[in-house]
């Protein structure tokens, strides 16, 4: 009888350590499927910007406009705005700004007496590359004059506090 009562302790500790190894085993899949959907989600994301940055780059209907400056020793940069896919802001070879300052685009109204609209903020990869999409420009193509970028703090600005580095009519 003390045998059989031991033998059903034994085999109820073993099924207790094997109920919580499985436990974990479990936990732990949901963790790794949890990392691996949002992995998934986030280049999900990065393939439609991708998508649309390539569309609005390609589409015969999108107005390109160089963005020159004044500094010989700076690369030029180009933008181009599709009017209802938005705008992509690219360069190469670009230095990147000291400590946490950050370039801004800016959208300079046609309209007189209008200050520039701020939009997104980007700080050139470590190899000097641009590229800024922006799906949702602040004010109509038809409304704009021009596009600027400034060098500004982290974060951005809501007014320009710096001249413009590159600047590019829209025409």
């Amino acid at each position: 009888m003390w045998g059989a009562v031991a033998a059903l302790l034994i085999f109820t500790l073993y099924t207790s350590w094997e109920t919580v190894q499985l436990s974990k085993t479990i936990q732990e899949a949901n963790a790794q499927a949890k990392a691996e959907i949002a992995k998934h989600q986030e280049l999900q994301e990065k393939f439609g910007i991708a998508r649309r940055a390539a569309i609005i780059l390609t589409v015969p209907r999108s107005v390109k406009i160089p963005l020159g400056t004044e500094n010989k020793e700076l690369p030029k940069m180009k933008a181009v705005w599709h009017a209802k896919l938005g705008i992509v802001v690219s360069g190469l070879n670009l230095p990147v700004p000291p400590g946490t300052r950050t370039l801004q685009l800016w959208l300079i109204p046609k309209a007189p007496g209008r200050k520039p609209i701020p939009s997104l903020t980007l700080r050139p990869d470590a190899e000097g590359k641009f590229v800024l999409l922006v799906a949702n420009p602040p004010d109509a193509m038809e409304a704009t004059k021009a596009l600027a970028i400034t060098e500004e703090p982290a974060g951005g600005s809501p007014s320009p506090t710096t001249k413009p580095v590159w600047l590019g009519t829209i025409s």
